[in-house]
C-alpha cells in the first residue's frame, strides 16, 4: 500500500518512454524496524569500495559513523510545513538545526556545537523546553566505518559494498539482491540497496499484494505496473539523501528476495518495463488496500498531488452480464422457501413431480419412509446421526436436523411452514450430504458463448445455459428473477450430475466486497483524542466536508474554548484510524466520554484499490482494464530508463 509522504524537492526530471526497454536502477533506503541495518552473515565476502580503493571484507560486518556533528531529534512530522515551524522555534532558541526527510516523516534535528557531547546537548535542550527528544540521531556529516572479520576496517564519506557471489544478501531481517551504498545519515549509517528496477519489483509486488491472498495473475500484473510506474515517477525524490525510495509503505513496501513468489514473479516478467502514462509521462500511481466501493479524488486528500487521472470512481467494472430467460420477477422468499424453489427446479429438470417422495425416488432409486427419518434412510443416512454421536432430543426428526446442521447444511425452521414444504427442503439438504446434489460455487464471468461460472481450482469456466432458472439472493432473501449483474458476482449452480437447472446469484455492487477490511470500528476516549491531537479538553468531533467517496476531507474538533478544523487525512493519521471514511458517534461508559468511529475501507482511498483489482480480475478483467478502472484516461508504454 502506498501511503504518500509530502512531495519533496527537487522535482524529478520527466522520464522518457519508448520501445527499447532498458531496466533502470533504483536506490532503496533500507529500514530495519528503527534499528541500524546490519550484515550478519559470518564468512560472507564483500568488496568495500571507497573512492578508487577496493578492500576485501568478510562478514559479519559492523557499521558505524566516525566524526561528524552530534545531533538530537526534537520532533517528527508528517507535513513539511509543521517541521519548518518546529525548526524556526529551535533556531529562535539559539540552536543550530536541520530538517531531514526519512521517507515517512520530516524530522527536526538540533545540532551540537563543536566538541559538544550528546548529554550536554540534551541538557541544553531540556532547559530550553524541548522535552520531546530522541537520541537515535547521534551524528551528521561523518564518515562511514565498515569493520569486518579479523579487524578489517574501511572508512570514507560513502562506501559501495558488493557481494562476491550472486546469492541475495542478508540485511537485518531481509535478504536483498543487488549492491549497497553506505552513507552517513542523521540516525546512523544509511544502507541503500542499489538494484535493477525489475528485480526490485519482485520484492515489492508480493509485499504489497501477496499471491497467497490475491491469487489472480491479472490483479498481480496490475499491481506490478502500478508499482513500477510509482517507482519510475518518484526516482530522485530523495536525491539529497542519496536514495530514490524507502522500503516502507510511505513509498511502497519492499521485502526483497525473501518475499518473492512464482506468481508475482510471473506478473513482473509478463509486464516487464510497462508503465501507466498521462500525457506521455509516468503517472503518480497511488494505490491502497480497500476503497469500500468508491475511490476518492486525489486532490481532496493530497492537494499537492491532484491529477486528472486520480479521480474518485466506483469500484466495479463496466462489464454487465445478462442472466435468466424468464421475463417475470417473483416475490421475495425466505431460507426454507429457497430450498423449495431449488427442489422444484431440480425436480423439473429431472422430469419428476416436485414432491419429497418423488424427488427422493428419482435421486436414490428408493421410495422413502415417512418423515425426515424415512427420507434420511432412503439416502443411506438413517443410522448416521446416532453413529456420529448426535443426540436425538425429543424426536427422531431432531436428530436429522442436528446432523444436517453439523455439516453446515441447515434446515430452516420457518413459522407457518407445512410438513410437506419442510420435507421437500430436507430432500435437498440430505441429497447434498449424500453427494447426489452438488451446489457448485464460483463467480459469474464472461465466457466465449456468454456468461460462465468460474470455479476456483478448475481450468476453465463452466457455461451457463439460458435454460437454467435464476434465483437472485439479497442477504437471507431469494426470488426468481432475470438479472443483469457485474462480472465477478457470486454464483451457485445446483446440479445433479450434468443436469444443472438452477443458478443462484448474489450480485456484487463493488469489486472489493470480499475484502476483510471493508469495515471497522474504533473507540477512543476524549482524553486519548485530546492527547493524540495535542489539544486540551476535546468534547466533540464532527465531519465538516466529505469527498465524492464519502471520505472525510475536513473534520471539526471542538474543545471547551474553540472549534478547530483539521484535514481528514491528518486527523486519521493522528488517531491511527484505518481510513477517512467514517462516522463519529458519541460513546463511552462509566463516566468515561468517548467517540466511536464506524468506518469502512483501509488506506487513503486514492488510486487503485488492491482488493478491488483482485475482485475485477476474478470477474474476468485483464490488467489493463483494471488499471483503466482506477486511473482515469491513462495509456500504457515502456520506459527506456535513459535520456530523451
Amino acid at each position: 500500500m502506498v501511503t504518500p509522504a509530502p512531495t519533496p524537492a527537487p522535482t524529478p526530471t520527466p522520464v522518457p518512454v519508448g520501445d527499447d526497454a532498458q531496466p533502470p536502477v533504483v536506490r532503496v533506503l533500507v529500514r530495519a524496524g528503527g534499528q541500524q541495518p546490519a550484515f550478519p552473515e559470518a564468512g560472507r565476502r564483500f568488496v568495500a569500495i571507497a573512492g578508487d580503493q577496493a578492500t576485501l571484507v568478510r562478514g559479519p560486518l559492523r557499521l558505524g559513523i566516525e566524526g561528524g556533528r552530534v545531533s538530537i531529534q526534537v520532533g517528527a512530522f508528517a507535513q513539511e510545513r509543521n517541521a519548518a515551524g518546529a525548526l524556526a522555534r529551535l533556531q529562535s532558541a539559539g540552536f543550530g538545526g536541520r530538517i531531514v526527510n526519512s521517507g515517512e516523516l520530516w524530522r527536526v534535528l538540533a545540532l551540537a556545537n563543536d566538541g559538544e557531547t550528546v548529554a550536554a546537548l540534551a541538557a541544553r535542550l531540556t532547559v530550553a523546553g524541548f522535552a520531546e527528544q530522541s537520541h537515535a540521531a547521534t551524528a551528521l556529516d561523518g564518515h562511514v566505518v565498515v569493520e569486518g572479520e579479523a579487524g578489517t576496517r574501511v572508512h570514507a564519506a560513502a562506501i559501495r559494498l558488493v557481494a562476491l557471489d550472486s546469492v541475495p544478501v542478508r540485511v537485518g531481517a531481509k535478504t536483498l539482491r543487488g549492491e549497497f551504498e553506505l552513507r552517513s545519515a542523521a540516525d546512523g549509517v544509511a544502507v541503500i540497496n542499489v538494484i535493477n528496477l525489475e528485480e526490485y519489483l519482485r520484492g515489492v509486488v508480493p509485499a504489497e499484494m501477496g499471491p497467497r491472498t490475491f491469487g489472480a495473475l491479472e490483479a498481480l500484473k496490475a499491481q506490478a505496473v502500478a508499482a513500477r510506474t510509482y517507482a519510475v515517477a518518484h526516482l530522485g525524490d530523495h536525491a539529497l539523501e542519496g536514495y530514490d525510495l524507502c522500503d516502507t509503505p510511505a513509498c511502497q513496501a519492499y521485502e526483497g528476495a525473501g518475499a518473492e513468489q512464482p506468481l508475482s514473479d510471473e506478473a513482473v516478467q509478463a509486464t516487464a518495463g510497462e508503465v501507466a502514462l498521462w500525457a506521455g509521462k509516468p503517472i503518480d500511481a497511488l494505490y491502497h488496500s480497500t476503497c469500500a466501493g468508491h475511490t476518492e479524488d486525489g486532490g481532496a486528500l493530497f492537494p499537492d498531488r491532484a491529477a486528472p487521472y486520480l479521480r474518485g470512481v466506483a469500484c466495479r467494472g463496466e462489464r454487465m452480464l445478462e442472466l435468466g430467460s424468464t421475463a417475470t420477477t417473483g416475490p421475495w422468499r425466505g431460507a426454507l422457501e429457497r430450498l423449495e424453489l431449488v427442489a422444484g427446479h431440480i425436480a423439473d429438470g429431472l422430469g419428476v413431480a416436485a414432491s419429497a417422495s418423488a424427488l427422493t425416488r428419482r435421486l436414490t432409486g428408493t421410495w422413502p419412509g415417512s418423515g425426515l427419518p424415512g427420507l434420511a434412510q432412503a439416502f443411506g443416512l438413517g443410522e448416521s446421526a446416532g453413529t456420529l454421536g448426535i443426540a436425538s432430543g425429543s424426536s427422531s426428526d431432531d436428530a436429522v436436523v442436528a446432523m444436517l446442521q453439523l455439516y453446515r447444511l441447515p434446515l430452516p425452521l420457518e413459522r407457518g411452514a407445512t410438513r410437506k414444504e419442510r420435507e421437500l427442503a430436507a430432500v435437498i439438504r440430505l441429497a447434498q450430504l449424500a453427494g447426489r446434489v452438488q451446489a457448485i460455487a464460483g463467480r459469474i464471468v464472461p465466457g466465449p458463448r456468454g456468461p460462465a461460472l468460474a470455479v476456483e481450482g478448475t481450468d476453465s469456466p463452466r457455461d451457463l445455459t439460458s435454460r437454467a432458472a435464476v434465483l437472485e439472493r439479497r442477504g437471507e432473501r431469494w426470488r426468481s428473477s432475470p438479472l443483469r449483474v457485474p462480472a465477478g458476482s457470486l454464483g451457485t449452480l445446483w446440479c445433479v450430475n450434468d443436469v444443472c437447472p438452477v443458478l443462484e446469484v448474489e450480485a456484487l455492487a463493488q469489486a472489493d466486497a470480499g475484502s476483510s477490511w471493508t469495515w471497522w470500528v474504533r473507540e477512543l476516549s476524549l482524553d486519548e483524542i485530546s492527547r493524540r491531537l495535542g489539544l486540551k479538553d476535546v468534547r466533540r468531533v464532527e465531519v465538516a466536508r466529505r469527498g465524492v467517496s464519502g471520505r472525510a476531507v475536513a473534520v471539526l474538533v471542538s474543545t471547551g474554548t474553540e472549534t478547530r478544523e483539521l484535514g481528514g487525512l491528518a486527523f486519521r493519521r493522528a488517531l491511527d484510524l484505518p481510513d477517512t471514511l467514517f462516522v463519529p458517534l458519541a460513546a463511552g461508559k462509566e463516566g468515561q466520554r468517548a467517540i466511536r468511529f464506524l468506518g469502512r475501507g483501509w488506506g487513503h482511498g486514492v488510486g487503485m484499490c488492491q482488493n478491488g483489482a483482485y475482485g475485477l480480475a476474478r470477474g474476468g478483467a485483464d490488467y489493463h482494464e483494471i488499471l483503466k478502472t482506477y486511473y482515469t484516461g491513462v495509456e500504457f508504454g515502456r520506459w527506456n530508463g535513459g535520456q530523451p
